[in-house]
């Protein structure tokens, strides 16, 4: 059987075909759909990877960042641009997904805000209790 919609409106002495429509997603619609923790499959699986990513960068990435930037500089960007680039890379591995790019923007600047802004707010709280 084909597999495609289609309907057939009969008369009694003709045959109209339709073909249904198909619906054309925007790069507008794709950044909005890709802009949330929707992409993610939370399963334990993707919890530990997601925290080995998360320790590659906390243990070899940020320390060397921290030779020629200082501490709070190489966390934030180490924690928001790297950790980020990793965790969604590691997410079309997982969700086994072509890699596109409109996709990746929008995941990659929903992490970067995430994942920057709450290094930047515990460096912030870390250095006022100081």
């Amino acid at each position: 059987m084909a597999r495609f919609d289609r309907k057939v409106e009969r008369t009694k002495k003709s045959f109209e075909f339709t073909q249904k429509e198909k619906i054309v997603e925007t790069n507008k619609d794709v950044f909005k759909k890709n802009f949330t923790f929707k992409w993610v499959q939370l399963n334990i699986k993707t919890v530990c990877v997601f925290l080995v990513d998360f320790l590659l960068v906390t243990l070899l990435i940020i320390p060397f960042m921290m030779q020629y930037l200082n501490a709070t500089l190489a966390f934030v960007l180490g924690h928001g641009i790297i950790t980020s680039l990793v965790i969604v890379f590691t997410g079309f591995l997982i969700n086994k997904e072509k890699i596109k790019v409109v996709p990746f923007i929008s995941r990659f600047l929903f992490m970067f805000i995430l994942l920057g802004a709450s290094s930047a707010l515990s460096m912030a709280i870390t250095s006022w209790l100081n």
